[in-house]
């Protein structure tokens, strides 16, 4: 496992490096209790062409104070089409299925985490 970056430094990073993740595949989320505090690891494949290669990504939300997930057979698992991930008074906040893409928290918005800290890996 290959150390990205955390917290305000994996934001700032993520589109200049090319590991935003726009168009790639969530493969599997680990939802856990470690320290007496939540974690969700989310698991993503990049689209090839960004690399030239197989690339998996790893994010691991540290002290998670919220999350909401729904899924149904109905729909593909889970093609990130778009996203929004920011930091906010209250920490940082991730959807995969935003009802916009503003920097702001909406009642509309699903597939969310919002957590203490968040780190990044390349698996």
């Amino acid at each position: 496992m290959e150390y990205i970056n955390r917290n305000e430094e994996l934001l700032k990073q993520s589109i200049p490096k090319g590991y935003y993740i726009l168009d790639s595949e969530i493969t599997r989320f680990d939802v856990y209790l470690k320290n007496y505090q939540v974690h969700i690891d989310v698991y993503f494949s990049l689209p090839y062409y960004r690399f030239n290669a197989d690339k998996k990504l790893k994010l691991h939300f540290i002290g998670v104070t919220e999350y909401e997930f729904y899924w149904n057979d109905k729909y593909t698992f889970y093609i990130v089409e778009r996203y929004k991930f920011f930091k906010t008074e209250n920490g940082f906040y991730i959807s995969f299925d935003p009802y916009d893409e503003s920097n702001e928290v909406l009642e509309e918005d699903h597939g969310i985490i919002l957590c203490n800290e968040v780190e990044g890996y390349f698996l």
